[in-house]
């Protein structure tokens, strides 16, 4: 077999090959370059994108937030100017049998509405108010924020006190009797959002608590 003599050749700078390899060796480097740009470019637009995206979200959140409590505080006054008229005048009457049958059906029930058995007493819709609040709170003992009725468009209502609570309740009551809506039955589907045999069982069962006392 034949040897072969391999030598290494060096390649001159004034050679046309150096010129080649440098030309090369920029085109590699400006790739590189344009590469690096680009990937820095992307990654700021998505920066933006992602910032305006939540700063968008977080306003709309905030403008729903507004929106929500400027409609609660609305119903809030709708309801101080009804409570007004219609009970400021009245004496709470802290002695009389239906006070007291009232007061010792919750107090039997441990009930945290005990302590307001006059003002239920003279609502007109007292039964109502009482079945409500047991289908919705277990009568004020499981409640979020003293709203004992589940009051509140797509999210309860927050009350300072269950009193707030109660006369708001008394209101909406009314205003569903205004409507015909004066039974469970023809309640639920406004004030629940469907029909629930549960929310309605829970009233009757209160409604017939209170009959089997005489009330």
């Amino acid at each position: 077999m034949g040897v072969f003599d391999i030598k290494k050749r060096k390649i001159s700078i004034s050679q046309p090959e150096h010129s080649k390899h440098k030309l090369y060796l920029q085109r590699i480097s400006n790739r590189v370059t344009r590469l690096f740009w680009w990937r820095k470019s992307w990654s700021l637009v998505l920066t933006i994108i992602f910032v305006s995206f939540f700063g968008i979200s977080f306003w709309h959140v905030s403008q729903a937030n507004l929106s929500w409590n400027y409609e609660q505080q609305s119903e809030f006054q709708k309801i101080r100017a009804y409570t007004l008229a219609r009970y400021s005048q009245l004496p709470v009457k802290q002695v009389d049998p239906k006070t007291e049958e009232i007061r010792t059906f919750l107090a039997e029930r441990k009930s945290p509405l005990v302590e307001y058995a006059g003002e239920i007493a003279r609502m007109d819709n007292w039964k109502l108010i009482l079945g409500i609040a047991q289908a919705e709170s277990n009568l004020c003992k499981k409640t979020d924020k003293n709203n004992c009725w589940g009051i509140g468009p797509g999210k309860p209502f927050v009350y300072d006190d269950i009193k707030s609570s109660l006369y708001h309740a008394d209101y909406l009551i009314e205003k569903y009797g205004e409507q015909g809506m004066t039974q469970p039955e023809t309640m639920v589907r406004t004030y629940v959002g469907y029909h629930n045999p549960t929310w309605i069982e829970a009233i009757q069962d209160v409604f017939y608590d209170l009959e089997v006392r005489g009330l």
